[in-house]
């Protein structure tokens, strides 16, 4: 897949996950077969002002290009300033962010609050793709409401402005993520425009990739909440993808094991005591599923070091797995 003057090998991407898209998961999901990472979602004020909570978000190693930096605002001179700024920590990739629905967000007047605002959005996308040395790429809703649906004329200007790719999330802001996301208008954008359109919402399996690609024509797929739960899904959507392949979920044990190789990476990172609260959802959500799994998330979610998470899971795994293939 060819974005702007980058080839990425594949077409599958993470989403930008805020509080989750940190480096040691971001390196879980690119050895699993995610062609292109996402940063968590930075503030282009925050780049401005350098502010310290907003450059730590930017660490990578080296063995994770191509990654893609995603950045939120409502100024434009704000924008094309961060743009610059950004470029000394060597993105492949600038993506802006139309889509947050979160509160905090949304209260800046960024994310998809942008989407209220088209005259805006083309300013933010302009100050952008003049000040960046990298593709430029967009990810939206549809729009802020369903009377307000401006996913069309947004890819429209995205593609004039000389933006590289759009992602489109078919929810509106009103919906969260209640709801199916509506792929049908994944095709629209994709018949409208000439650009790559990368598909995102409801991906939990190989045969809904399978599905979005083949009812939407789009270039690429993002997966974000399903990969929060398993970072594992991109070898099995590659896999089907390439050849057919259903490949089986990972056992419970391997799910462990990459849990705790996931906690070791965030423990060197951020150090024990942040590194162990940090971990905590994520043994929540890939211990989902579990046989008696409410009684060990409940253990989990009391954990304080590595030494902890190790002596619960071995626990668990000694009294309710003893005898089973998970």
């Amino acid at each position: 897949m060819r974005i702007g003057n980058l080839n990425i090998d594949g077409i599958l991407f993470l989403a930008p996950l805020a509080g989750i898209s940190k480096r040691p998961f971001r390196l879980l999901a690119r050895r699993y077969g995610a062609s292109v990472c996402y940063s968590e979602m930075v503030s282009a004020d925050g780049m401005v002002f350098e502010q310290p909570r907003t450059i730590q978000l930017l660490d990578h190693q080296p063995n994770e290009h191509p990654i893609g930096i995603q950045v939120f605002g409502a100024n434009p001179e704000n924008m094309a300033v961060a743009m610059k700024r950004l470029e000394v920590f060597k993105p492949d990739l600038l993506d802006l962010n139309f889509g947050c629905p979160v509160k905090k967000v949304i209260k800046k007047n960024g994310g998809a609050a942008v989407l209220k605002d088209v005259n805006l959005a083309g300013e933010l996308m302009a100050a952008a793709v003049e000040s960046a040395s990298v593709p430029v790429t967009m990810k939206m809703r549809s729009g802020w409401s369903a009377d307000a649906e401006v996913y069309l004329e947004l890819g429209r200007m995205a593609e004039k402005i000389g933006v590289a790719a759009v992602t489109l999330h078919p929810r509106f802001r009103s919906d969260g993520f209640s709801s199916r996301s509506d792929w049908s208008k994944i095709r629209r954008l994709k018949e409208e425009i000439t650009i790559p359109v990368i598909g995102n919402g409801d991906i939990e399996t190989p045969h809904d990739a399978r599905d979005m690609l083949d009812q939407t024509g789009c270039d690429g797929v993002m997966i974000g909440r399903a990969a929060m739960r398993d970072p594992y899904i991109f070898r099995r959507v590659r896999r089907f993808l390439d050849d057919g392949t259903l490949l089986p979920e990972m056992s419970s044990r391997e799910k462990i094991e990459m849990a705790l190789e996931h906690a070791r990476e965030t423990i060197t990172q951020y150090g024990e005591r942040i590194g162990t609260l940090m971990m905590r959802k994520h043994l929540a959500w890939y211990t989902r599923g579990f046989p008696e799994g409410a009684g060990l998330r409940r253990r989990l979610m009391t954990v304080e070091s590595y030494h902890d998470m190790v002596l619960c899971l071995n626990d668990y795994l000694d009294k309710v797995m003893v005898g089973s293939d998970g």
